[in-house]
């Protein structure tokens, strides 16, 4: 089977493409089958009526304690961006705390052990005494920011951690935050647009939005920030670009329920209930908290996009990731109930050869001209 290639980030014919074959198997190496599952959750009248009685009182909770945005949403232009933000900016710590019922200062903190991880990693190679340096990206009110900083002091590492964001009201109110590095990590805030981090301002043009050179950091951690970008290939395409060889991006993110894996909840005893999952994500979580509260879209397919992501940089060699972990699961919210789907990913910078980077292109090609929503 053969497929004409464009280049996805582009979204031009590319000279070093022109046509790859693929087969089914390679498409499998990144797109298992549960997101092709079609599990019929129909289910009894009775069922559906207890279903649907949960959600309404779920949307109704979110409805009068978050009071999220009416009207039309989900374009994830620049002034929507600049609008959701601007108005969340000081209530987003509570508001994030409250509807994922806590859970975010877990995942942050698992951000901060992972930047840690990566630099323990360093310290047999030739480069263990060079300035650490990482990059939060959507860094918001800094609140993985000061995880990561806490983490690096207690190891007494000297270190450079710079949040990156689009809203400068979100930027003011992290830069408020007390962020102490102890002399050892030094605390930077730029303003920019995650879909161009990479390359330099052109000269004489103040844009006022910061961009940086290849090959600038260690570790980019990336929480919470994907789902309101209009773009995620260009996100993940420049965080190739400016990370250094071997360096590493860890992404969390929302994940739709995996109905063949599904959480499990404890009243009395320990209970599976994949509908309730697929239900509130769909018809709450997605729509209602994503969409409408924070300018979100379902993240999904983000994580299996990331790895097909390759660059060749002015030297002619070829980058690309690889996979170091991944993991989905249910995590319980409000009520005890496994109902949040999160993705966790960590991928490394490589070099990759000719053959694997046109077969990840190609792959990358069919993905995003497939009709079905992977």
């Amino acid at each position: 089977m053969k497929y004409q290639v464009a280049d996805p980030i582009l979204g031009v014919e590319h000279p070093f493409l022109n046509s790859e074959e693929i087969t089914p198997q390679d498409i499998r190496q990144y797109f298992p089958d549960y997101l092709y599952d079609s599990t019929n959750l129909e289910c009894g009248r009775l069922k559906y009526y207890v279903l649907y009685l949960a959600q309404f009182f779920l949307n109704l909770g979110v409805r009068v304690f978050l009071r999220p945005r009416k009207g039309e949403v989900g374009d994830l232009s620049r002034e929507e961006v600049h609008k959701v933000y601007d108005r969340e900016a000081r209530t987003y710590d509570s508001k994030h705390h409250l509807t994922t019922h806590g859970a975010d200062a877990i995942w942050r903190r698992i951000a901060a052990w992972t930047v840690m991880s990566v630099w323990r990693q360093r310290l047999g190679s030739d480069r263990r005494d060079d300035k650490f340096e990482v990059l939060d990206l959507c860094t918001g009110t800094g609140l993985t920011m000061k995880e990561i900083i806490g983490q690096l002091v207690e190891w007494q590492i000297k270190a450079e951690v710079t949040g990156f964001d689009f809203n400068q009201k979100m930027l003011v109110q992290a830069a408020e935050r007390n962020m102490c590095g102890g002399g050892l990590v030094d605390v930077r805030f730029k303003r920019g647009d995650a879909m161009e981090l990479y390359g330099l301002e052109r000269p004489g043009v103040d844009t006022g939005l910061a961009q940086f050179y290849a090959n600038s950091f260690d570790v980019i951690t990336l929480m919470f920030g994907i789902g309101g970008i209009n773009n995620p290939l260009k996100v993940f395409d420049g965080a190739l670009k400016i990370l250094k060889p071997e360096g590493h991006l860890f992404v969390t993110d929302m994940h739709m329920p995996l109905t063949s894996q599904p959480g499990e909840t404890f009243f009395l005893k320990w209970w599976k209930m994949p509908m309730l999952e697929a239900m509130t994500y769909w018809k709450t979580t997605s729509p209602l908290v994503l969409a409408r509260l924070w300018g979100w879209r379902d993240t999904t397919r983000d994580f299996y996009l990331l790895p097909l992501v390759t660059w060749q940089d002015p030297e002619n060699q070829l980058w690309g990731f690889e996979i170091v972990n991944f993991e989905v699961e249910s995590q319980r919210w409000w009520l005890n109930l496994a109902i949040m789907p999160v993705a966790r990913i960590r991928v490394k910078k490589v070099m990759i050869t000719q053959k694997e980077m046109r077969s990840r292109q190609a792959i990358l090609a069919w993905a995003l001209s497939f009709q079905k929503n992977i």
